[in-house]
């Protein structure tokens, strides 16, 4: 009985890491060398997991996409400040490895390429 509930719970966890949702965000800033680049304005609408699949999808405003495959499993966490997240390490179509940090308030995603590199996108 109780490996039966484990491999349910196994399943039931898998099933829902693997659930599609969308988030869009109305800016973004980019930090490169440490150094903050001034904020954007602009529509980015995000697809985790789209038809049940472990990617994630970028379309920005442009028409553009930018589509990053999952290769690690979601951990979570919370920052000094309190604030929680969950963390999955990704490969984008180029072949660079990067990580998205999705924060549970719902209202920012950050990709961090490198140490001092990042894209961070805020719903306003």
């Amino acid at each position: 009985k109780k490996l039966l509930l484990g491999a349910l719970l196994l399943l039931s966890t898998i099933t829902f890491a693997q659930d599609t949702f969308v988030k869009k965000y109305t800016s973004f800033i980019i930090k490169e060398n440490d150094v903050l680049k001034p904020w954007v304005s602009a529509e980015t609408t995000v697809v985790f997991n789209p038809n049940h699949i472990r990617d994630v999808i970028f379309y920005y405003s442009d028409s553009t996409s930018r589509t990053f495959h999952q290769i690690t499993e979601v951990t979570t966490g919370t920052t000094e400040s309190g604030e929680a997240y969950q963390v999955v390490h990704c490969i984008g179509e180029d072949g660079i490895e990067m990580t998205l940090q999705l924060f549970d308030d719902d209202s920012t995603l950050r990709i961090i390429v490198s140490a001092g590199n990042s894209i961070e996108f805020h719903r306003d």
